[in-house]
């Protein structure tokens, strides 16, 4: 085995074994010999302002909202805001129809992406904690009443929940993303909030504008910059639909990746302040990542070309692999999802570097398959 082979194979091997394993062995390390607990107290009830913003969602928006109302928290301490960016069907009036006086329903008139809808939000915003959610997830009945338990520790500044996907492939992905969560949780921070269910104190929200950017990283992350921490929920549930198709599920990974890459360029003081563990964290659980596809590209690139015999193997394994997407398979469902977020972090990381931000969204589901996941909340 040549240079170049060597040069190939850890490229293609050790690259994503460094970003899937070993960088979760050493934050679970960091939980073990420097922990960092926080408080969490089951009674803390400050008054929560619970913000929806929402694109066309009007098969889920009636029962999302009275998901957010059977809420096992107090009932005078918690309001709801729902804003429809720019939506050209039903949502607004689907949302009204739960009659609740804790309820605003505000209607851009052109969609302007979330960021923009959630700013929109803030001027009606009561209490002293803001909680965002999706239209599209299923809390559970205490999941807002264990979203905002750490916020009665003044370190903490803002608290992401526990996302589950239903089933599928994704299902694994995310059992494996709140085990390292749980393990950053314990050893400090974690790196970011997810939009699927998080919480921030009021004073900390800052929802200024930032073309392309996630609108959960980017407010989870400035919420940071006046000290404190972002912690782990993992008891405030909250259950969504998995992806139905290739092409969905292709589009929202390239606009997640993208604008992770455009939210932190605009906070470059996060990643340059080395006194606590957020800039690792965010290297090794995103940034890492996101050039991992880059380099295993790099990598198959010097294993295959050019395809002297040696090399004829690595070519039949990909082509095997290519012409295994559309079979169907429990493992091979879990190595097409797995190719496939690849290719979107590629795509996702193309966006950034032509400046192509990604700020509209639309639901990216098979409506029934989301219905299935929401419509328990009604029982």
């Amino acid at each position: 085995m040549n240079i170049r082979q060597l040069l190939g194979l850890g490229a293609l091997v050790g690259v994503p074994v460094a970003a899937y394993a070993g960088y979760p062995a050493l934050v679970w390390a960091a939980a073990i010999l420097r922990p960092r607990p926080h408080v969490t107290d089951p009674n803390h009830r400050p008054f929560v302002t619970v913000v929806i913003a929402a694109h066309n969602e009007a098969e889920l928006i009636g029962a999302k909202v009275r998901n957010v109302f059977e809420q096992d928290y107090a009932p005078g301490k918690y309001t709801c805001i729902v804003v429809c960016d720019g939506c050209t069907d039903d949502t607004a009036d689907a949302a009204r129809a739960a009659r609740d006086e804790r309820l605003q329903v505000i209607e851009l008139p052109r969609q302007r992406g979330k960021l923009a809808a959630i700013r929109a939000a803030l001027p009606h915003a009561r209490g002293e904690i803001i909680a965002f959610t999706d239209a599209n997830v299923l809390l559970e009945r205490d999941a807002l009443r264990h979203l905002v338990a750490p916020l009665a520790d003044p370190s903490v500044a803002a608290v992401s929940g526990a996302k589950h996907i239903s089933d599928g492939p994704e299902a694994v992905y995310w059992r494996y993303e709140r085990w390292l969560r749980a393990v950053e949780s314990a050893s400090g921070s974690i790196a970011g909030a997810d939009g699927a269910l998080y919480a921030v104190r009021a004073t900390g929200v800052d929802a200024t504008a930032c073309a392309g950017a996630a609108d959960d990283l980017l407010i989870s992350l400035r919420a940071t910059r006046a000290g404190g921490r972002i912690v782990f929920a993992p008891r405030a549930r909250a259950t969504e639909a998995p992806s139905p198709g290739v092409s969905q599920g292709f589009t929202a990974r390239t606009r997640t990746t993208s604008g992770a890459l455009f939210a932190l360029e605009s906070l470059p003081g996060v990643l340059c302040d080395t006194r606590g563990d957020l800039w690792w964290k965010l290297v090794g659980h995103k940034l890492l990542r996101i050039a991992t596809p880059l380099v295993m590209a790099a990598g198959l690139a010097l294993l295959a070309l050019p395809l002297s015999p040696a090399r004829r193997p690595v070519r039949s394994s990909c082509l095997v692999l290519v012409a295994a997407l559309p079979v169907g398979g429990r493992l091979v469902a879990w190595i097409r999802y797995a190719l496939l977020a690849n290719l979107a972090a590629l795509a996702g990381l193309a966006r950034f570097v032509t400046r192509r931000p990604i700020d509209a969204w639309s639901p990216a589901r098979d409506e029934r398959d989301a219905r299935r996941t929401i419509q328990p909340s009604l029982n």
